[in-house]
């Protein structure tokens, strides 16, 4: 597994800096979402509701972007405004994780004092079970709540070989955070920013950095979006190598 890796970490660099508009798109989105945020925050839950629309909106263009970045094909500028049109793709996911997070706030407050327990339990279950809905969303067909429930499919599938790297990705945004280059109050902040990495951790991430830092951030997220969407991938393609890797970890 270990020349998987590293094949497609070679493969990444040569895709993200290929896709470098997608990367270019990132701070624009950003942009673009603390703008609307600013113009609509007299008007109370409606002015949040705009607010989400965009924010899925610009999600939606990058993920489509980042999806031509992944195949290898150039990217023009004209594919920054037909991205968009991938808004009810996230608009359904984020709907069925927002009905998931109604219910999980009732079972914490049926559980009392173990309502902390409870809620810790479900951010654990969402940073891994839903860990490649990103992916999923520009690769499958499926949407809502038929995407979540293929996501804790494929990680149950795949666990051993999808977490390896990621955790790499996550230990050194720790890091960075530990060297004050990340501004969160705390570790455990940083880890549930980082579970939503393709789900609104970007804006969390690049917003909460130093304006020196953004552009490298930018560019360390972007290649990590292409690094897991080319793993996902491989995983994903039933590959000799990957068949014979299921056999040596059932043996």
């Amino acid at each position: 597994m270990l020349r998987l890796y590293v094949e497609v970490a070679i493969l990444a660099a040569r895709r993200a800096a290929r896709s470098w508009l997608a990367a270019v798109s990132i701070p624009v989105y950003i942009f673009a979402v603390m703008m609307v945020a600013q113009v609509v925050a007299p008007l109370g839950m409606i002015g949040g509701i705009i607010v989400g629309v965009t924010a899925s909106a610009c999600l939606g263009g990058y993920l489509s972007l980042l999806a031509s970045g992944v195949a290898g094909s150039q990217i023009k500028l004209a594919d920054l405004k037909h991205g968009l049109r991938a808004v009810w793709d996230v608009m359904s996911v984020a709907f069925a994780v927002w009905i998931l997070s109604i219910l999980v706030k009732v079972l914490v407050g049926m559980a009392g004092p173990n309502g902390r327990a409870v809620a810790g339990i479900f951010s654990l279950a969402v940073a891994i079970f839903l860990n490649v809905v990103p992916e999923l969303i520009y690769n499958s067909r499926n949407r809502s709540f038929a995407l979540l429930k293929e996501s804790a499919s494929w990680i149950v599938e795949h666990p051993f070989a999808w977490f390896p790297p990621n955790l790499v990705f996550v230990f050194v945004f720790v890091f960075l955070w530990a060297v004050g280059a990340l501004s969160f109050s705390s570790p455990g902040e940083l880890l549930v920013t980082l579970s939503a990495l393709g789900s609104g951790g970007i804006l969390g991430i690049v917003v909460g950095a130093p304006k020196w830092e953004a552009p490298l951030l930018v560019v360390l997220l972007h290649y990590v979006m292409v690094y897991r969407g080319l793993l996902f991938q491989e995983l994903s393609s039933g590959s000799n190598r990957m068949r014979a890797f299921r056999r040596s970890m059932s043996a």
